[in-house]
Protein backbone atom coordinates (compact mmCIF):
# COMPACT_ATOMS: atom_id res chain seq x y z
CA UNK A 1 0.00 0.00 0.00
CA UNK A 2 2.85 2.55 0.47
CA UNK A 3 5.22 1.02 -1.80
CA UNK A 4 8.13 1.85 0.58
CA UNK A 5 9.77 -1.19 1.79
CA UNK A 6 11.63 0.96 4.62
CA UNK A 7 7.68 1.64 5.68
CA UNK A 8 7.30 -2.40 6.07
CA UNK A 9 10.66 -2.58 8.04
CA UNK A 10 10.26 0.69 10.21
CA UNK A 11 6.67 -0.90 11.28
CA UNK A 12 8.34 -4.70 11.89
CA UNK A 13 10.90 -2.90 14.19
CA UNK A 14 8.57 -1.23 16.21
CA UNK A 15 5.99 -4.07 16.12
CA UNK A 16 7.42 -6.89 15.34
CA UNK A 17 6.33 -9.47 12.42
CA UNK A 18 3.23 -8.03 10.41
CA UNK A 19 0.50 -9.98 9.98
CA UNK A 20 -3.63 -9.67 9.96
CA UNK A 21 -3.93 -12.10 12.66
CA UNK A 22 -1.41 -9.24 14.79
CA UNK A 23 -3.05 -5.76 12.97
CA UNK A 24 -4.35 -3.48 15.62
CA UNK A 25 -5.61 -0.28 14.30
CA UNK A 26 -3.77 1.58 17.06
CA UNK A 27 -0.74 0.30 17.26
CA UNK A 28 -0.04 1.12 13.23
CA UNK A 29 -1.40 4.73 13.87
CA UNK A 30 0.79 5.66 16.79
CA UNK A 31 3.58 3.83 15.04
CA UNK A 32 2.63 5.85 11.95
CA UNK A 33 2.11 8.96 13.06
CA UNK A 34 5.46 9.13 15.59
CA UNK A 35 7.15 8.42 12.45
CA UNK A 36 5.57 11.25 10.27
CA UNK A 37 6.22 13.22 13.40
CA UNK A 38 9.84 12.75 12.44
CA UNK A 39 9.90 13.82 9.05
CA UNK A 40 9.79 10.35 7.72
CA UNK A 41 9.00 9.61 4.40
CA UNK A 42 6.19 6.60 4.43
CA UNK A 43 5.61 6.69 0.38
CA UNK A 44 7.55 6.75 -2.41
CA UNK A 45 7.50 9.12 -5.47
CA UNK A 46 5.98 7.10 -7.56
CA UNK A 47 3.04 4.89 -7.69
CA UNK A 48 1.31 6.48 -5.24
CA UNK A 49 -2.24 4.85 -4.49
CA UNK A 50 -4.09 7.94 -4.10
CA UNK A 51 -5.99 8.17 -0.56
CA UNK A 52 -9.69 7.26 -0.06
CA UNK A 53 -11.50 9.68 2.29
CA UNK A 54 -12.85 7.61 5.53
CA UNK A 55 -12.36 10.61 7.74
CA UNK A 56 -8.65 10.86 9.02
CA UNK A 57 -7.22 13.71 7.93
CA UNK A 58 -3.26 11.68 7.36
CA UNK A 59 -3.40 9.23 4.58
CA UNK A 60 -2.04 6.65 6.23
CA UNK A 61 -4.80 6.60 8.07
CA UNK A 62 -7.06 6.34 4.76
CA UNK A 63 -5.08 3.88 3.23
CA UNK A 64 -5.20 1.14 6.70
CA UNK A 65 -9.00 2.11 6.73
CA UNK A 66 -8.99 1.26 3.47
CA UNK A 67 -6.79 -2.25 4.00
CA UNK A 68 -9.48 -3.13 6.60
CA UNK A 69 -12.41 -2.88 4.84
CA UNK A 70 -11.04 -4.88 1.78
CA UNK A 71 -9.83 -7.90 4.75
CA UNK A 72 -12.56 -7.83 6.98
CA UNK A 73 -15.50 -6.24 5.13
CA UNK A 74 -15.11 -7.68 1.87
CA UNK A 75 -13.00 -10.48 2.19
CA UNK A 76 -10.20 -9.78 -0.29
CA UNK A 77 -8.50 -13.89 0.03
CA UNK A 78 -11.71 -14.92 -1.34
CA UNK A 79 -12.28 -12.58 -3.88
CA UNK A 80 -8.31 -13.52 -5.14
CA UNK A 81 -9.26 -17.50 -4.17
CA UNK A 82 -12.06 -17.61 -6.19
CA UNK A 83 -11.04 -15.98 -9.56
CA UNK A 84 -10.33 -17.31 -12.44
CA UNK A 85 -8.64 -14.48 -14.27
CA UNK A 86 -6.48 -11.93 -12.84
CA UNK A 87 -8.61 -9.23 -14.34
CA UNK A 88 -11.32 -10.42 -12.27
CA UNK A 89 -9.00 -9.51 -9.25
CA UNK A 90 -8.12 -6.09 -10.54
CA UNK A 91 -12.11 -5.48 -11.03
CA UNK A 92 -12.56 -5.74 -7.26
CA UNK A 93 -9.71 -4.19 -6.39
CA UNK A 94 -10.00 -0.83 -8.48
CA UNK A 95 -13.83 -0.66 -7.81
CA UNK A 96 -12.64 0.83 -4.12
CA UNK A 97 -12.43 4.67 -3.48
CA UNK A 98 -8.85 5.66 -4.05
CA UNK A 99 -7.84 3.00 -6.86
CA UNK A 100 -7.06 4.46 -10.20
CA UNK A 101 -6.83 2.02 -13.11
CA UNK A 102 -3.35 2.12 -13.25
CA UNK A 103 -2.11 2.21 -9.62
CA UNK A 104 -4.48 -0.57 -9.17
CA UNK A 105 -2.85 -1.94 -11.27
CA UNK A 106 0.29 -2.09 -10.04
CA UNK A 107 -1.08 -3.36 -6.51
CA UNK A 108 -1.64 -6.42 -7.94
CA UNK A 109 1.99 -6.55 -9.84
CA UNK A 110 2.81 -6.24 -6.07
CA UNK A 111 0.49 -9.30 -5.13
CA UNK A 112 2.08 -11.11 -7.66
CA UNK A 113 5.34 -11.36 -5.69
CA UNK A 114 3.65 -13.04 -2.91
CA UNK A 115 2.20 -16.47 -3.08
CA UNK A 116 -1.09 -14.97 -3.24
CA UNK A 117 -1.75 -14.09 -6.96
CA UNK A 118 -0.36 -17.12 -8.92
CA UNK A 119 -1.11 -15.92 -12.44
CA UNK A 120 0.78 -15.55 -15.59
CA UNK A 121 2.32 -12.37 -16.71
CA UNK A 122 0.71 -12.52 -20.00
CA UNK A 123 -2.36 -12.72 -18.78
CA UNK A 124 -3.55 -8.99 -18.06
CA UNK A 125 -2.46 -5.66 -18.67
CA UNK A 126 -3.76 -1.55 -17.64
CA UNK A 127 -1.53 0.69 -19.85
CA UNK A 128 -0.37 3.98 -17.96
CA UNK A 129 -0.33 6.95 -18.71
CA UNK A 130 3.54 6.66 -19.46
CA UNK A 131 2.71 4.14 -21.72
CA UNK A 132 0.35 5.51 -23.36
CA UNK A 133 1.71 8.42 -24.13
CA UNK A 134 4.77 6.46 -25.52
CA UNK A 135 3.01 4.53 -27.88
CA UNK A 136 1.49 8.13 -29.32
CA UNK A 137 5.22 9.29 -29.44
CA UNK A 138 5.68 5.76 -31.28
CA UNK A 139 2.95 5.28 -33.67
CA UNK A 140 1.54 9.36 -33.88
CA UNK A 141 -1.51 9.64 -36.03
CA UNK A 142 -1.99 6.34 -37.14
CA UNK A 143 -2.73 5.46 -33.20
CA UNK A 144 -5.41 7.87 -32.71
CA UNK A 145 -6.78 6.88 -36.06
CA UNK A 146 -7.51 2.84 -34.47
CA UNK A 147 -8.52 4.34 -30.98
CA UNK A 148 -11.03 5.82 -33.02
CA UNK A 149 -12.21 2.38 -34.62
CA UNK A 150 -10.70 0.10 -31.33
CA UNK A 151 -11.05 1.20 -28.05
CA UNK A 152 -8.45 0.16 -25.44
CA UNK A 153 -5.96 -0.76 -28.60
CA UNK A 154 -3.00 -0.10 -26.50
CA UNK A 155 -3.51 -3.61 -24.46
CA UNK A 156 -3.50 -4.90 -27.99
CA UNK A 157 -0.23 -3.05 -28.98
CA UNK A 158 1.47 -4.53 -25.77
CA UNK A 159 0.12 -7.95 -26.07
CA UNK A 160 1.37 -7.97 -29.45
CA UNK A 161 5.05 -6.60 -28.71
CA UNK A 162 5.60 -9.35 -25.60
CA UNK A 163 4.19 -12.27 -28.29
CA UNK A 164 6.39 -11.69 -30.89
CA UNK A 165 9.36 -10.28 -29.15
CA UNK A 166 11.63 -12.90 -29.38
CA UNK A 167 11.18 -12.40 -33.25
CA UNK A 168 11.68 -8.84 -33.62
CA UNK A 169 14.51 -9.07 -31.17
CA UNK A 170 16.36 -11.24 -34.07
CA UNK A 171 15.69 -9.53 -37.31
CA UNK A 172 16.50 -6.23 -35.78
CA UNK A 173 20.19 -8.06 -34.51
CA UNK A 174 19.29 -7.00 -30.68
CA UNK A 175 19.98 -9.50 -27.56
CA UNK A 176 16.77 -10.74 -26.51
CA UNK A 177 16.17 -9.51 -22.62
CA UNK A 178 15.79 -11.99 -20.28
CA UNK A 179 15.30 -12.43 -16.64
CA UNK A 180 17.05 -14.95 -14.17
CA UNK A 181 18.20 -18.36 -14.36
CA UNK A 182 15.36 -19.69 -16.47
CA UNK A 183 16.25 -16.64 -18.94
CA UNK A 184 11.97 -15.86 -18.50
CA UNK A 185 11.14 -13.11 -21.65
CA UNK A 186 9.60 -9.63 -21.45
CA UNK A 187 5.83 -10.41 -20.01
CA UNK A 188 2.89 -7.62 -20.25
CA UNK A 189 3.92 -5.47 -17.24
CA UNK A 190 8.15 -5.60 -18.83
CA UNK A 191 6.63 -4.29 -22.06
CA UNK A 192 4.22 -1.49 -20.84
CA UNK A 193 6.96 0.10 -18.38
CA UNK A 194 9.31 -0.09 -21.42
CA UNK A 195 7.31 1.97 -23.27
CA UNK A 196 6.47 4.41 -20.60
CA UNK A 197 10.51 4.49 -20.33
CA UNK A 198 10.59 4.83 -24.11
CA UNK A 199 8.49 7.91 -23.46
CA UNK A 200 10.92 9.84 -20.95
CA UNK A 201 13.97 8.87 -23.67
CA UNK A 202 11.97 10.83 -25.93
CA UNK A 203 11.65 13.95 -24.05
CA UNK A 204 15.38 14.80 -24.13
CA UNK A 205 15.77 13.20 -27.58
CA UNK A 206 13.38 14.23 -29.53
CA UNK A 207 11.28 16.58 -27.65
CA UNK A 208 9.23 18.03 -30.67
CA UNK A 209 7.22 14.22 -30.49
CA UNK A 210 3.87 15.06 -28.68
CA UNK A 211 2.31 12.37 -26.72
CA UNK A 212 -0.52 12.67 -24.26
CA UNK A 213 1.25 15.81 -22.40
CA UNK A 214 3.70 18.67 -23.53
CA UNK A 215 5.99 17.66 -20.79
CA UNK A 216 9.93 17.47 -22.14
CA UNK A 217 11.82 17.06 -18.69
CA UNK A 218 12.10 14.49 -16.42
CA UNK A 219 12.00 14.46 -12.53
CA UNK A 220 15.11 12.64 -12.12
CA UNK A 221 17.39 13.33 -15.34
CA UNK A 222 20.29 12.98 -13.23
CA UNK A 223 19.50 9.40 -12.60
CA UNK A 224 22.20 7.02 -12.69
CA UNK A 225 21.66 2.84 -12.53
CA UNK A 226 23.38 1.22 -9.10
CA UNK A 227 26.73 -0.26 -9.72
CA UNK A 228 26.38 -3.07 -7.71
CA UNK A 229 23.12 -4.87 -8.98
CA UNK A 230 23.76 -8.98 -8.76
CA UNK A 231 24.64 -10.63 -12.42
CA UNK A 232 21.68 -13.14 -11.95
CA UNK A 233 18.65 -11.83 -9.92
CA UNK A 234 17.10 -13.50 -7.52
CA UNK A 235 13.54 -14.26 -8.23
CA UNK A 236 10.64 -14.51 -5.79
CA UNK A 237 9.76 -18.07 -5.21
CA UNK A 238 6.38 -17.61 -6.09
CA UNK A 239 7.27 -17.60 -9.61
CA UNK A 240 7.97 -20.64 -10.08
CA UNK A 241 4.51 -22.61 -8.97
CA UNK A 242 3.19 -24.00 -12.46
CA UNK A 243 0.07 -21.77 -12.26
CA UNK A 244 2.23 -18.61 -13.66
CA UNK A 245 3.13 -20.92 -16.83
CA UNK A 246 -0.80 -21.07 -17.49
CA UNK A 247 -2.12 -17.83 -19.01
CA UNK A 248 -5.68 -16.70 -18.73
CA UNK A 249 -6.78 -14.17 -20.93
CA UNK A 250 -10.18 -12.90 -19.67
CA UNK A 251 -12.40 -12.50 -23.09
CA UNK A 252 -14.23 -9.64 -21.86
CA UNK A 253 -11.76 -6.11 -21.04
CA UNK A 254 -12.31 -5.13 -17.39
CA UNK A 255 -15.26 -2.87 -16.41
CA UNK A 256 -15.10 -1.28 -13.28
CA UNK A 257 -18.14 -0.12 -11.40
CA UNK A 258 -17.15 1.91 -8.51
CA UNK A 259 -18.51 0.90 -5.23
CA UNK A 260 -20.52 3.62 -3.29
CA UNK A 261 -21.67 3.07 -0.30
CA UNK A 262 -24.74 4.73 1.13
CA UNK A 263 -23.68 6.46 4.47
CA UNK A 264 -26.80 8.04 5.36
CA UNK A 265 -29.46 10.52 3.86
CA UNK A 266 -29.20 14.20 4.63
CA UNK A 267 -32.55 15.84 3.33
CA UNK A 268 -35.10 15.62 0.38
CA UNK A 269 -36.60 17.84 -1.89
CA UNK A 270 -39.33 17.68 -5.12
CA UNK A 271 -37.76 18.52 -8.31
CA UNK A 272 -40.08 20.66 -10.81
CA UNK A 273 -41.97 17.63 -12.28
CA UNK A 274 -42.75 16.71 -8.41
CA UNK A 275 -39.80 13.76 -8.60
CA UNK A 276 -38.39 12.93 -4.93
CA UNK A 277 -35.24 13.33 -4.75
CA UNK A 278 -32.30 12.29 -1.50
CA UNK A 279 -29.54 13.93 -0.22
CA UNK A 280 -26.79 11.21 0.01
CA UNK A 281 -23.92 11.14 1.67
CA UNK A 282 -21.67 8.31 0.52
CA UNK A 283 -19.40 6.22 3.17
CA UNK A 284 -15.89 6.93 2.31
CA UNK A 285 -16.47 10.50 0.97
CA UNK A 286 -16.40 13.58 1.83
CA UNK A 287 -19.32 15.56 2.75
CA UNK A 288 -18.88 18.06 -0.01
CA UNK A 289 -19.02 15.44 -2.28
CA UNK A 290 -22.67 14.09 -1.36
CA UNK A 291 -25.47 13.63 -4.32
CA UNK A 292 -28.80 14.38 -5.24
CA UNK A 293 -30.53 11.12 -6.21
CA UNK A 294 -33.88 9.72 -6.98
CA UNK A 295 -35.96 7.88 -5.12
CA UNK A 296 -36.81 4.67 -6.98
CA UNK A 297 -33.44 4.18 -7.52
CA UNK A 298 -32.46 4.50 -3.69
CA UNK A 299 -35.51 2.36 -2.99
CA UNK A 300 -34.17 -0.53 -5.01
CA UNK A 301 -30.03 0.10 -3.62
CA UNK A 302 -30.64 1.22 0.19
CA UNK A 303 -34.75 1.09 1.44
CA UNK A 304 -32.96 0.40 4.81
CA UNK A 305 -31.50 4.02 4.60
CA UNK A 306 -34.42 5.96 3.27
CA UNK A 307 -36.48 4.03 5.77
CA UNK A 308 -33.99 5.35 8.56
CA UNK A 309 -33.92 9.26 6.98
CA UNK A 310 -37.69 9.18 6.60
CA UNK A 311 -38.77 7.77 10.46
CA UNK A 312 -36.03 10.59 11.90
CA UNK A 313 -37.49 13.27 9.69
CA UNK A 314 -41.02 12.18 11.34
CA UNK A 315 -39.55 12.24 14.56
CA UNK A 316 -37.88 15.87 14.08
CA UNK A 317 -41.62 17.21 13.23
Amino acid sequence: MFTRPATWEYLEEELGPLTWKSYDQDKYFSVLSKAKRRGVKLYTGAFQKPAPFFGFGDNFKNHLALLEVWMTRDHLLDQINKAYYLADVFEFMASFPGMANFTGYQLLLNLGYTELLQFSGMDFVVPGLGAQSGLVKLFGDSLKKAKANVPGIEVDIIEWMAKHQKQHFQRLGLHCPVLGRDNLPMELADVEHAICEVDKYLRMSHPSLKGLHDRTHNKRANFKPSSNCPAIPTLPKAWSHPARKIIRVRPKRPRINKRYTVAYIGDMVKDKKGKVLYKVFWENYRDDQATWEPEDELMEDAPLKVEEFLESRRHRH
